[in-house]
Formats: C-alpha cells, structure tokens, sequence
C-alpha cells in the first residue's frame, strides 16, 4: 500500500507482461497418472488372470488399453499446448518498454499464425497504443476452434475491452459464457471473476456479481496488482448497483491506494455523477488534486 499523501506508481501493461508465468510440465501431477494407470494395468491384468481361458477375462484389459491410448494422445495434446503457451510468453516477457514490444509483435507476426493464442498476445501487445485494434484482434478468433482452455482467455479479455469503451451489454454475453470451473490458474480465475462481475453488475444482475466476488479476496497478494485493482473496480460498480453507497467507497480508496491512476477513467464528464465524485474524493483523500487525464499530479 502507498503511504498516505504519496502518489502510488501506475502500473503499465509493460508490467503486466514482465510478470508472466512461464507455462510449465507438472510432473507430480503426470507421475500421479501414470500411477493410477499402471494401478488400473495391474487391476485388470489381475482379473484376467482369474478368468483363465474366459474371453470376459480380457474385457477389462481392452478397457485399460483404449484409456491409456486416449490418455497418451491427451498428453501430447497437453504438451505441445504447453510448448506453444511457452514460446509465447517467452515472446512477451522482451515487451518491456516501445522498442521490446515492437519486437515482439514483429515476431509474433513472423509466425503467420492465425492460432487463439498468437492473436492474444499480439492484442496484448497493441492494446496501449490502441485499444480498439486490440479488440478487433481478438474478434476476429473463431473462439469455437480454440483450445478449451484458451477460450475463455479470448472471451474475458475482450470482455474488459468492451467493458473499458463502455459497451457493456456486450461484455455480458461475453460473461455469461465464460466458465470458471475450467480454470486451474488461480490468478487467471480471480481475473475471469472480475470481468464477469462487472459485466453483471453493469448490465443488471449486482446480487450475481456480489456471489462471484464474494469468493475472492481483492486483498490477497497472490493475484498481483492488475487482478486486485480489477476485483476492487467490480467491487464499486456492484456495490453501487446494490445501493450500498459507502462500501462502494471503501472499494474507490482501497483502488486509490493500490494505484491511483486506475481510478482516471472515472473523472470524465461522461462519467455518472456519483461515480465521478467518488473518486475525486478517494484522490483528495491520498493528498492527489484530481484531474481528468490518465496521470494525476499532486496538490
């Protein structure tokens, strides 16, 4: 948290990218399978055994043999997913300022690939210079012919997009699809959560936003600081659509103490009138003179 009276560092999508979890192979998690199929191996090699010259011996033998076929071709699936996921966000972590990200891109589109994955992290990389080609990047995915655990990526980052140029109602239909269960990254769930509360909350479901929101801590570290601020900005907008003005404030100071210049957005004109003086006061409160620009400056 920033001291009283100081104005917190703003957080860039450089840091986002430089903060990238580098996909790895779960080796517990591939030595407990290979375990439980060589338990199922014994099993049936067992039964079989006990059935002697009986053909019903060898059901459970056959059984094993397809799960484990379908069981290998699953894991190279998973590997080679897990290569791909790699190279990428090896391709990201150089982002780190206007000349890394331009590289980056540059060998993003060398690939010539028009893969979920590659258009998500090109739509990564052009988001700050333009949000909007970054949101026909990601529109252009045929979302149906990613890999399942892609999708819901694709849909949660074009979700916030749209939730940050306003176009809320198609945020939601984004939301209502997005599936959390699918999810084993924490941190991408926590972010799955976020965009879907806000989409809720915006588009007239507050009670379903709050029950989402209500299963992860904004306060918890291990999120990082781009999915805190967003659970806390879902936060305001629920609370405030449940009418509970003052812990929607709470929710507008913690924002401005995680980093002030994430409540910007909200100190323009078309902004709602509460909204805007909500956080006006939440910056007045950290000793910041609020200005509607995407930098706040001191008093």
């Amino acid at each position: 948290m920033a001291k009283r009276g100081k104005i917190p560092k703003p957080r860039t999508p450089a840091d986002g990218l430089a903060e990238l979890e580098r996909p790895t192979i779960k080796w517990k998690t591939i030595g407990m399978i290979v375990g439980a199929f060589v338990v199922l191996w014994i099993t049936a090699l067992m039964i079989q055994g006990y059935a002697r010259d009986s053909w019903a011996g060898w059901i459970p033998v056959g059984v094993v043999g397809v799960l484990t076929l379908v069981g290998i071709g699953f894991g190279i699936y998973v590997y080679r997913l897990t290569r791909r996921s790699r190279g990428i966000v090896d391709i990201l972590a150089q982002a780190t300022d206007a000349e890394g990200r331009k590289r980056a891109l540059e060998q993003l589109e060398a690939e010539g690939s028009s893969d979920a994955m590659n258009a998500l992290a090109r739509a990564q990389l052009v988001a700050r210079e333009s949000p909007q080609a970054a949101i026909e990047i990601l529109e252009a995915i045929d979302v149906d012919k990613a890999p399942a655990v892609v999708q819901d990526d694709v849909r949660a980052n074009l979700a916030l997009f749209y939730l940050a140029g306003g176009r809320t109602k198609d945020a939601r239909r984004l939301a209502d699809v997005i599936r959390l269960d699918r999810q084993p990254n924490a941190k991408a769930k926590a972010m799955y959560a976020a965009v879907s509360a806000e989409a809720f909350a915006r588009t007239g479901k507050p009670e379903e936003a709050k029950k989402l929101l209500e299963t992860y801590d904004a306060a918890d570290a291990a999120y990082g600081d781009d999915v805190r601020g967003l659970l806390l900005r879902a936060q305001v907008y629920t609370c405030l659509a449940l009418k509970k003005r003052g812990r929607a404030g709470e929710a507008m100071n913690e924002l401005a103490r995680l980093d002030a210049n994430q409540l910007a957005p909200w100190l323009q004109k078309k902004t709602r009138p509460e909204i805007r003086q909500m956080a006006e006061q939440a910056l007045r409160s950290l000793g910041v003179a609020p200005k509607a620009q995407m930098k706040v400056v001191r008093k």
